[in-house]
């Protein structure tokens, strides 16, 4: 019997054993890929940081006025005002990651060749959503009736991400979700 038992022992030894062994080699190659994909995110954090210095205005301040010639309207705002609403293509826009990308104007404005009445409508949305309390919801912006379908396409077209899904809020003016709902009822 008790020869039974230290079989059954060094069995259970050796099966142990042999586990940790796959378990040790398994761990040794998830260590290796976590220092491939760490060696990877600093690589891309440095071409990100090189495409950034190649395109972009480093010195790009909230406090920046940015001006806008929208289809042959100009508007002028805050960078701040225009980027309050993070991970949106608005905020992609005017942030400064591509200001020496952009296309500009003959007097060296931002172009865009969409409505200037609807832009504009969006501008000062932003601008009372700036100043907004989160009790005072602003509501959606608006326009004439006849270029109505154009703004929401607008909202729709910078204040979704690419999957058309709206964009999650992370600013520090919109925290309720009464200011999402306003964004995204357009």
């Amino acid at each position: 019997m008790e020869e039974r038992l230290d079989r059954a022992t060094k069995r259970l030894e050796t099966a142990r054993d042999e586990h940790l062994a796959r378990v040790d080699a398994e761990m040794e190659k998830i260590d290796i890929e976590e220092k491939r994909l760490k060696d990877r995110m600093k690589q891309l954090e440095e071409k990100k940081i090189e495409c950034a210095a190649a395109n972009s205005d480093a010195a790009a301040s909230d406090d920046d006025r940015v001006e806008i010639n929208a289809g042959g309207k100009i508007i002028a705002a805050k960078r701040g005002t225009l980027c309050q609403i993070k991970g949106t293509r608005f905020e992609a826009l005017f942030c400064g990651r591509w200001d020496k990308k952009v296309q500009r104007d003959s007097s060296g404005r931002i172009f865009l060749d969409v409505s200037g009445e609807c832009f504009q409508a969006i501008v000062d949305w932003l601008n009372v959503l700036a100043i907004s309390t989160e009790d005072d919801c602003p509501e959606s912006p608006t326009v004439d009736e006849e270029i109505e379908d154009i703004l929401r396409h607008y909202m729709r077209l910078f204040f979704t991400n690419s999957t058309g899904t709206p964009t999650n809020i992370e600013s520090e003016i919109i925290k309720s979700e009464n200011y999402a709902k306003t964004i995204h009822n357009c």
